[in-house]
């Protein structure tokens, strides 16, 4: 199909017959290669209404299949690479995003603490010098707690504004973890943003007691302070959780993208922002429940 095929095809869709419609998104959406940019240069300059509705949701559909197609990939690889996924589901959030930049300024995170590693560093001190490294070197400050909005908990935005909210910053500690190999995971608690070092050997070697397999704790949103059980359980019973701190398992990284997914969208659902996101929003949440 040459050049003035396709554009004749577009044209098509001013034709406000929902049939003819419907022939013309079958073949578009069987050759979403082909047709994308020609469909993205008519729905910026069309000037019909019904086309510019419909193209919209014909690039939609091509965004949707081929974002599935990415993410169920990603999910499905041994160890799934917590980077790559976070950086799709900026990308699902803003398609804008410069995602290869946005991985260069996290890889230069990642080098300034892989210049400071050695093999004589404690498990403890690894996880300083990764707070050591956001907080003090590259001033990553928290968003004020009033006046929250959506973007507080994008990712792009925490990177490039270096400042952050609870879950955003969990979340770079955890690829920061897993791109050094240190053993940090989040905790599946209600409310409160914690992250556990796990090392199951030595939790049984230290606590007499039963035990989680998580031998520290650390508060990323509080500049990645160490927080000790007696301040968490003070938080349960506060909260009226009626669960000791070991009962408590820890998050696998797949499991906290799904979560900080959702929470996003929940963050859209409440400023009651509609649009893409909350639309295609259950195809995805579907997706990291299959996995």
């Amino acid at each position: 199909m040459n050049k003035n095929e396709i554009i004749s095809m577009l044209k098509l869709l001013e034709d406000p017959d929902e049939q003819v419609f419907e022939l013309i998104r079958a073949k578009i959406l069987a050759d979403s290669d082909m047709f994308k940019t020609y469909l993205e240069n008519f729905h910026t300059f069309s000037l019909n209404d019904i086309a510019i509705e419909r193209s919209e949701i014909l690039l939609d559909e091509i965004f949707m299949t081929d974002f599935e197609n990415r993410l169920i990939e990603i999910l499905n690889t041994s160890n799934a690479n917590l980077l790559e996924g976070t950086l799709l589901v900026e990308e699902y959030f803003n398609r804008d995003a410069d995602t290869d930049s946005l991985k260069k300024e996290v890889d230069k995170v990642i080098h300034s603490i892989w210049l400071e590693l050695n093999d004589q560093l404690t498990g403890i001190e690894k996880v300083k010098l990764i707070g050591k490294t956001l907080f003090e070197q590259m001033g990553f400050k928290k968003y004020p707690v009033k006046g929250f909005k959506p973007e507080h908990l994008s990712f792009l935005n925490c990177i490039t504004h270096r400042k952050y909210v609870a879950p955003n910053i969990s979340l770079l500690y955890c690829i920061i973890a897993q791109e050094i190999g240190v053993p940090l995971y989040p905790v599946a608690m209600p409310g409160l943003f914690i992250l556990s070092y796990v090392d199951a050997e030595l939790a049984d070697a230290v606590f007499a007691e039963k035990n989680n397999g998580s031998v520290f704790y650390i508060h990323p949103f509080d500049k990645g302070e160490f927080i000790n059980h007696q301040i968490i359980e003070q938080y349960l019973d506060e909260k009226k959780i009626e669960k000791e701190l070991n009962d408590f398992g820890n998050m696998s990284y797949v499991e906290y993208l799904s979560f900080y997914f959702e929470l996003r969208i929940l963050a859209l659902k409440h400023k009651k922002v509609n649009g893409f996101e909350l639309q295609y929003a259950n195809r995805i949440k579907e997706i990291f429940k299959r996995i």
